[in-house]
């Protein structure tokens, strides 16, 4: 029998535990079972469940929680740390959101991508209610008093929610390093970079936090001192190697200064490392694709769709590109067959037709026989109902003029805003 005191009833700030909206996010019913009945026996009142990711991202886009206790596998569709990720980016996760992780796992893949996404805390399995309530407790006692700057960036009021934030460093109210970290993106978001510098450099020092000297880089990107930039992202990783996200910032700015080969392999290793990051895979295959690795282009492209898959996003792009690397290294009948497959499972997307034509187009100039009438047919008819999508601007009209289709070329530049014939 466990000797441990209760937990107290009380959340941070004061604030009874029943007060708390709880989301609890598991694919099996006994374990949403069991960790309901630990948090109702702790004093927790208002908790909902749900059943996978795709249910979690329903929920927390209709509701403001103040936890979510998310699973990490949760089978087909969006894991825990898509469901964070997903979250944060649509703001249905503000700064006052406790997220905690749990896991039976500890795969390297699993370890690295809970670091990356940051949720507060995380938990192994098994564990009791004592330790689920502590942990629980502990980041209350670090995200409650956030709740009034929360209000704000929950309306898009990032001015006010930063004049909250400062506010508090000046009255030590909360955890100084997280308001200098709100105040630095907020900062940054409503384009005022030096401000964002100086709340990144108020917690440098011995163990300066590895998003502070990723944030002095971002500056410099926007001040356009990309050597600075260069110098600060790699200062991060090598203090952290695994912040992912000063990889992929190093890999841009190598990229913008002609030095795509170095960006590759620094997008390599960053994938290896860390390789669920949907924006990281396409940017591999996008990199790859361009300095004629077609091997690793389509490996990287193949992850892309299925993460994009998995995250409930699936776009035809990805699928495109693989067809272009297969192409590229002359696997045109894999390609052919594949391409049957993008028509197939990405029907009814906007952008699919664009899509299609792009590939056939490749083919075509691959030397492939494809019927050129229908081709054009299914061009025209995709140019009558709109524009192409921004990524296929250029690259369409190139092909086509490669096919010997000059006049759609010039058409569609000059549909688009580009010039037209000179």
């Amino acid at each position: 029998m466990s000797t441990a005191a209760p937990p107290s009833r009380a959340g941070s700030a004061g604030r009874p535990l029943s007060r708390l909206a709880v989301l609890v996010v598991d694919d099996f019913a006994n374990m949403r079972a069991t960790l309901r009945e630990m948090l109702l026996t702790s004093g927790f009142e208002d908790i909902d469940l749900a059943r996978d990711g795709v249910d979690a991202l329903d929920k927390l886009e209709r509701r403001r929680y103040d936890i979510v206790l998310c699973d990490y596998n949760l089978g087909d569709g969006p894991d825990g740390q898509q469901v964070l990720d997903r979250a944060r980016e649509q703001g249905w996760v503000g700064p006052a959101t406790v997220f905690v992780m749990v896991t039976a796992e500890n795969s390297n893949e699993m370890v690295m991508g809970a670091l990356e996404s940051g949720p507060d805390a995380y938990l192994s399995k098994p564990f009791n209610r004592e330790l689920l309530v502590v942990r629980l407790q502990r980041a209350l006692r670090r995200r409650d008093p956030l709740r009034t700057l929360d209000q704000h960036w929950r309306r898009g009021d990032f001015g006010q929610a930063r004049a909250e934030a400062e506010r508090m460093l000046e009255a030590g109210e909360g955890r100084a390093a997280d308001l200098q970290r709100l105040r630095s993106d907020l900062a940054l978001a409503e384009g005022e970079p030096a401000v964002a510098a100086e709340a990144a450099r108020a917690v440098t020092g011995e163990t300066t936090p590895p998003w502070a000297q990723a944030r002095l880089g971002e500056v410099a990107e926007v001040e356009g001192n990309l050597a600075a930039a260069e110098e600060a992202y790699r200062a991060a990783i090598a203090a952290t190697p695994y912040y992912m996200p000063a990889h992929d910032r190093l890999a841009f700015v190598l990229e913008r200064t002609g030095r795509e080969r170095e960006a590759l392999d620094v997008l390599v290793a960053a994938a290896e490392r860390s390789p669920k990051s949907l924006a990281r895979q396409r940017a591999l295959g996008r990199l790859a694709l361009a300095q004629g690795e077609y091997e690793r282009a389509a490996r990287a492209w193949r992850h892309a769709m299925a993460l994009a898959t998995q995250m409930q996003i699936p776009h035809p792009g990805d699928m495109a590109y693989q067809l272009e690397a297969l192409i590229a290294r002359g696997a045109t009948r894999e390609a052919r067959t594949k391409l049957q497959i993008l028509e197939s499972d990405y029907r009814g997307h906007p952008e699919v037709a664009w899509w299609v034509v792009v590939t056939r187009l490749r083919l075509l100039l691959a030397g492939v026989a494809v019927d050129r009438a229908g081709l054009l047919g299914q061009l025209d008819a995709a140019m009558a109902a709109g524009s192409p999508p921004p990524a296929l601007g250029e690259v369409l009209p190139e092909l086509l003029e490669q096919a010997g289709e000059g006049e759609r070329a010039r058409s569609l530049r000059t549909s688009n805003g580009g010039p037209g014939e000179t």
